[in-house]
């Protein structure tokens, strides 16, 4: 037989634990659902200090990039008042580096990562369904959050099976109109995402109007983007981005086609070009490809070449 004062030094757990998950079934699910084994004391839902980089960030986080904003100035506060609302952990599950999972505050845990300093957390032993209706209740208010943040995250965690569309309504205490309004975002199509860019200034109704026109066809969806500039900016709602395509369509007035996807021989996206507000041509890579340029991640004296000669070819075709 095993010796279990050796399997559990070696895991950093005890005894009890290794004997406990001898037992029943039950009692060894029990153990086996336990997300760390470095911490051998029960979790006490309280306020404590932890070091910052013992953190990873959740992978479904809804916090975009664009949308942290001033880091510094909040690392300041905390070094000039201190953190005045801690951020919510749960342990990491077995054979991570790191020690905790963030789930709430990644504004507030990156602030402490630039100030140097602790961070106040509450640990909580909760699995990926709970943290994200946690997440979802938390930041459904926060006016420094987009609706297209909270949206593309719902829908993430919708499409992973991590909660369900009615859990969302039922924990948010909101209408499943507004739910549904959230989701729309992640159903409208790349070329009108691409030609908008930024998405933050876009209500979540003005996005559900968009999907709605742009099922009608690419008719439809090219007016939307010949108007993405006002849509951008956050002008134009709704109401009368509605106005504008269905008057477009019933006059026999859409915009001529400014748009056209290049596609590969095995069917993948290069890139689109598209006319511009001064009806100069531009062009459009998709994220990936775009990606790779940025990062000289690929071989550019063969592939660049290739890629100019594709754009040379279809700008010609359109002089």
């Amino acid at each position: 037989m095993a010796d279990l004062n050796k399997i559990a030094q070696k895991f950093n757990i005890t005894t009890e634990q290794i004997k406990l998950s001898q037992g029943s079934s039950h009692e060894h699910e029990a153990v086996k659902n336990k997300r760390r084994t470095w911490l051998e004391n029960e979790v006490v839902e309280e306020v404590t200090l932890i070091d910052p980089n013992d953190i990873v960030n959740w992978i479904y986080h809804d916090r975009p990039e664009n949308e942290l904003g001033d880091i510094k100035s909040l690392a300041d506060e905390f070094l000039s008042i201190g953190q005045q609302q801690p951020c919510i952990v749960r342990p990491t599950e077995v054979g991570n580096k790191y020690k905790y999972e963030l789930i709430i505050g990644e504004r507030r845990w990156r602030a402490a990562i630039a100030a140097g300093i602790k961070l106040k957390v509450i640990i909580k032993e909760i699995n990926d369904a709970e943290s994200a209706l946690a997440q979802a209740a938390e930041n459904d208010n926060r006016k420094d959050l987009s609706d297209y943040a909270k949206g593309i995250s719902y829908a993430k965690l919708i499409d992973n099976k991590i909660i369900t569309q009615n859990d969302l309504t039922e924990k948010l205490g909101k209408s499943k109109q507004y739910v549904s309004s959230l989701l729309s975002y992640s159903k409208i199509p790349e070329e009108i995402i691409s030609a908008i860019g930024d998405m933050s200034k876009v209500s979540c109704r003005t996005a559900e109007t968009i999907k709605r026109l742009a099922q009608r066809g690419d008719e439809h969806c090219q007016v939307i983007i010949s108007k993405a500039t006002l849509i951008r900016s956050g002008s134009l709602g709704h109401n009368k981005l509605t106005e504008i395509v269905n008057n477009y369509i019933s006059n026999n007035n859409s915009p001529k086609p400014d748009a056209n996807k290049i596609i590969s021989k095995n069917g993948r996206h290069i890139f689109t070009w598209r006319k511009d507000n001064n009806n100069l041509t531009s062009i459009h890579f998709p994220k990936d490809i775009s990606t790779l340029l940025s990062n000289n991640s690929i071989n550019n004296d063969v592939i660049n070449k290739q890629i100019m000669e594709l754009i040379e070819n279809e700008l010609n075709k359109i002089k």
